[in-house]
């Protein structure tokens, strides 16, 4: 178990909108300190598939949207309540949600008002991509034939988008008007931080996000490095349930990447990456 700083131990959705969760419904709730000890949990949910290769990729694909709401039948099914709701500002994630609110709503289910969180989008991959194609061009000329082969070719893009990666993370690059990995996963720890500060102890809450954000609650709860952090991020599945279990001490891993709920849907072209 790691601490939360990393040191080892169909219609508009009804929302609240913050950005370090100022809202007055956020505010730490008391618990009573012989109950701190039970963990909480959170299910961070990664988006159903987005239209990888279109105009907008943060729309859901029409797959996507078939994963969300075999997604949220799931939860439904096993009957999962949670304390509390949360999403980043992407159209995919939200998307995502509102599939797991419709369902719960017309089941008579009850869902807490959800919360946009800024700390649960992804990082700009965009923006990290054309700050960075030119250098790898200059360094290593041989990528231009995959980079003819985008946006159609996915493993091309993989070829080209793993080393791009790398070279973010460990700061290896030239550019200045970058995003910054480091403040990426300050960003989503300290969202974390935030969720447990404002719940405490015995609660379940979802959070429906993206890739980048849950590899670092990953690389949280296991005290891994930025580098594995990296790795984990480009195996989590579309729709998939990576669940992390916390208390005062720390947080650990309870779940990765779960999407048993896709396999029963007994279709093999439900499980995608992207």
């Amino acid at each position: 178990m790691f601490t939360l700083d990393g040191s080892a131990a169909g219609g508009k959705i009804n929302q609240t909108e913050v950005g370090g969760f100022q809202a007055d419904q956020l505010k730490p709730k008391a618990n009573k300190p012989s109950r701190y000890h039970f963990m909480s949990e959170i299910y961070f949910i990664r988006h159903g598939q987005a239209s990888f290769g279109e105009d907008n990729y943060d729309r859901l694909s029409p797959l996507g949207v078939r994963q969300a709401k075999c997604l949220a039948k799931h939860l439904a099914k096993t009957e999962k309540s949670f304390d509390g709701v949360y999403y980043g500002e992407m159209e995919r994630q939200q998307n995502t949600a509102r599939e797991f609110i419709n369902h719960y709503s017309s089941k008579g289910l009850t869902v807490p008002v959800p919360v946009v969180s800024k700390a649960f989008n992804e990082y700009d991959s965009f923006a990290v991509w054309h700050a960075l194609i030119p250098e790898m061009l200059e360094d290593e000329p041989s990528i231009a034939k995959d980079l003819d082969k985008l946006p159609g070719d996915q493993k091309a893009f993989q070829r080209v988008f793993a080393p791009l990666m790398t070279r973010w993370i460990t700061g290896k690059y030239k550019a200045d008007v970058i995003p910054r990995w480091d403040d990426f996963t300050r960003r989503v720890r300290q969202g974390i931080q935030e969720l447990a500060a404002c719940h405490g102890a015995d609660k379940r809450l979802v959070v429906f996000t993206s890739g980048g954000p849950i590899s670092v609650a990953v690389q949280i709860a296991l005290g891994l490095s930025d580098k594995k952090a990296l790795e984990i991020s480009w195996q989590l599945l579309n729709a998939s349930i990576t669940r992390i279990k916390y208390n005062r001490r720390g947080m650990m891993l309870a779940g990765f990447n779960e999407v048993t709920h896709l396999e029963l849907a007994g279709d093999d072209g439900f499980i995608t990456y992207r």
